[in-house]
């Protein structure tokens, strides 16, 4: 079922995206990153996946045309410099209080709960901790280089979404793969809801999804259907198909019944 399901799935996106006026080799730059693992690229990575959880984007906009948040957080952070960030800040409070010095509105209702941007301050205070002190961008240009998913892998994803405020492994996958890491897939939403219904299985959590990725991309690497293929890349067909937003090309269509091309292979 796996080699015929991304059959059927890259080829609806395909279509679809030939109706918008994107060939299909222009499609291809949505299945690869940009494989940055600069120090710079790494953080800037960073306080673009930590603003992914729930309404946070909303609050950080840190990936928005409006860039006057974006260019906050650059200041803040030296211009992204991993190292002079981590020597001046050394708590998160004190990121907090420059963020709102160079501007930032924190418009969250604080009572009991921390606002978005305390959080969001708090995961890069521990971000920078963790990429120096912990020798993070080692082990993330160690995870990118490899190609393969073993419990050493596993390990390291489940270490570093404990040691950073509000990434947790979804959000770790996030970060990692748009660093390099092609071997990963983000177990958002619409990929866990796709896997589930694929495997019928409703008890399948983060981890093992990230597992049915990996082996999806090596059944159809293996099978010779795309010797191309990597869990990075099922990743972006099954998001495409779901959201319809094409972002490189500032297009959008309405969402495909995945679920029924699926069904079809039952």
């Amino acid at each position: 079922m796996q080699i015929e399901l991304y059959k059927k799935l890259y080829g609806s996106l395909v279509n679809y995206a030939a109706a918008m006026g994107i060939d299909e080799v222009s499609l291809q730059r949505y299945f690869y990153p940009k494989r940055d693992i600069t120090s710079k690229g790494i953080l800037i990575r960073l306080c673009s996946s930590l603003q992914n959880s729930g309404r946070m984007r909303n609050s950080i906009k840190f990936n928005d045309k409006d860039t006057t948040n974006r260019m906050i957080i650059k200041k803040v952070l030296f211009d992204f410099n991993t190292k002079k960030s981590a020597s001046i800040y050394h708590e998160w409070t004190s990121i907090y209080d420059a963020m709102l010095d160079m501007g930032i509105i924190d418009k969250g209702m604080k009572k009991h709960t921390a606002t978005n941007w305390e959080k969001y301050c708090r995961g890069l205070y521990d971000g920078l901790q963790f990429l120096t002190v912990d020798n993070g961008e080692k082990i993330i240009a160690d995870l990118v280089a490899t190609s393969n998913m073993t419990d050493k892998e596993l390990k390291e994803l489940h270490a570093i979404s404990k040691k950073i405020h509000g990434l947790g492994l979804s959000l770790t996958c996030d970060w990692l793969k748009d660093c390099g890491c092609t071997w990963l897939a983000k177990p958002d939403v619409h990929i866990i809801k796709v896997v589930r219904y694929m495997q019928s299985d409703d008890k399948l959590n983060e981890e093992d999804v990230i597992k049915e990725m990996f082996s999806w991309a090596q059944a159809v690497k293996k099978s010779g259907t795309d010797k191309n293929a990597t869990a990075y890349k099922i990743d972006k067909i099954i998001w495409l198909l779901c959201t319809g937003t094409f972002y490189l090309d500032d297009n959008r269509i309405g969402r495909e019944a995945i679920y029924r091309t699926i069904d079809s292979l039952r």
